[in-house]
């Protein structure tokens, strides 16, 4: 892994928001966002072709990556591969609330590449953002701050 603090890796891609107690659906757009200073998690920010303000997520890097190959999560985040469709199925849930959103494979596949490339899976804890920050926050906490 290189040491030099890496860029972050950002996509876009349209995902379906399946609507409650009807077959109908809305495109929404996820901008997918990953950073090696928050190396464990990938933000995603939906925005809705109705309008409307946007929905941050914080998604484990590894959950996402595990759920192209096999139904994964509990609790909040669950993603179930679609093998038929080539997509991904994710569920989202707070308090009583969820959302299901369905995303092709290969955009998803694709950003989770780029992101190994910055960060290898297994180096997290190495990476070079994640460990100044860490730094950082552990000095602050020794100084009282």
């Amino acid at each position: 892994m290189n040491t030099e603090v890496q860029k972050p890796v950002r996509a876009a891609c349209a995902m379906r928001l399946h609507l409650p107690q009807s077959y109908t659906y809305v495109l929404v757009s996820a901008f997918l966002h990953y950073s090696p200073q928050d190396p464990y998690a990938v933000r995603m920010t939906f925005r809705s072709s109705t309008g409307g303000a946007p929905v941050v997520w914080y998604i484990g890097r590894d959950l996402l990556r595990d759920g192209l190959a096999h139904p994964t999560g509990e609790g909040d985040v669950q993603i179930i591969p679609d093998l038929e469709l080539a997509a991904i199925v994710i569920g989202l849930k707070v308090d009583n609330d969820s959302a299901t959103l369905t995303a092709q494979r290969r955009p998803v596949e694709s950003f989770l590449q780029q992101t190994a490339e910055a960060v290898p899976y297994g180096c997290e804890s190495k990476a070079p953002g994640f460990v100044a920050q860490r730094e950082a926050a552990l000095a602050r906490l020794l100084a009282g701050n």
